[in-house]
């Protein structure tokens, strides 16, 4: 299943741009997720908000350009969020110790017990 990019810019007391990010982020879909993530940084807002939520599955090779891009955004945007990360994304973070690089964003609810 392919992925899909969409942009929602709103505007009040801060001019935000949302983009989520829906579908499989693998090997075979990296050039052309590279390609669209990139479009982005050509926005001027003063934060850009990135949800994670509905991607399905996301290897090493889509999970490296949105650090990229994350490190390239922070220079041009005042705030960078990635918010809404499910269960895959976090996963990956977590298995390659990045958290730290999210930190962020990422909150850790507490497991209730009983």
């Amino acid at each position: 299943m392919p992925f899909s990019l969409y942009t929602d810019f709103q505007e009040s007391d801060v001019q935000v741009l949302k983009v989520k990010i829906e579908g499989e982020l693998t090997i075979y879909e990296a050039a052309e997720f590279k390609e669209k993530i990139d479009l982005i940084l050509k926005n001027s807002v003063a934060t850009l908000e990135i949800d994670l939520f509905k991607i399905q599955k996301i290897d090493t090779s889509c999970l490296q350009i949105l650090l990229s891009f994350k490190k390239i955004a922070l220079t041009k945007y005042p705030q960078v969020r990635f918010v809404n990360f499910n269960n895959n994304v976090f996963s990956l973070i977590d298995l390659y110790g990045l958290s730290d690089f999210f930190r962020d964003t990422i909150v850790e609810f507490p497991v209730q017990k009983g």
